[in-house]
């Protein structure tokens, strides 16, 4: 079974929106336009049948379903580079401090 986060054990883990573009940007995945100003998607590797993996983030961490599809960002993240979803959530986390320090 694949290991997936949850929306209330990611709010307690605090993640910025800027902190996951930055940790995308680092990692080839390329932001693509959208008509929904609301939201950000990124697009990166492709699938098994060689479909661009899209990924879609809230442009705000205030949004009512921001949570969500930040959660299901991480998991997807973790299903494409093979880790876990706390292994994601902590390098994120290190792109901020490296980011902030560098």
């Amino acid at each position: 079974m694949i290991e997936q986060i949850l929306q209330n054990e990611l709010q307690a883990n605090s993640l910025q929106i800027a902190d996951i573009i930055s940790y995308l940007n680092s990692n080839s995945w390329q932001a693509v336009s959208h008509p929904n100003p609301h939201l950000l998607v990124f697009q990166g590797e492709t699938d098994d049948i060689g479909n661009p993996i899209q990924l879609v983030l809230p442009s705000q961490n205030t949004f009512e379903d921001s949570p969500r599809l930040i959660a299901k960002a991480i998991n997807l993240l973790a299903v494409v580079q093979a880790k876990s979803p706390q292994e994601i959530i902590k390098l994120i986390t290190q792109t901020r401090t490296t980011s902030v320090t560098g």
